[in-house]
């Protein structure tokens, strides 16, 4: 299988493994508290400074999105590199 192969597996199966995680109460709370404080602070701004704060947590979100997945694939990448350290397969 190729790397390209193995990564596109790997950030598919984040989606699916991270569902659990974000349908928690605790997460949707905290999402809800984080859209309050947005939206409270988009209300001081005028329709040019919406606009533009709006792009720069758009730019925020797609980072920290980026940021997990990798750490997501490099996680995984190096628990099968440390299972074939412990198992080296003969």
């Amino acid at each position: 299988m190729k790397t390209v192969e193995i990564e596109e597996y790997i950030k598919d199966a984040f989606e699916d493994s991270m569902q659990n995680y974000t349908q928690t109460e605790d997460y949707k709370n905290a999402q809800c508290e984080i859209n309050e404080m947005i939206l409270s602070f988009r209300v001081f701004l005028s329709s040019k400074q919406q606009f533009r704060f709006n792009e720069i947590i758009d730019a925020i979100t797609v980072a920290d999105g980026k940021l997990a997945a990798e750490a997501y694939l490099h996680g995984i990448v190096e628990g099968i590199a440390l299972r074939e350290k412990v198992n080296p397969i003969s």
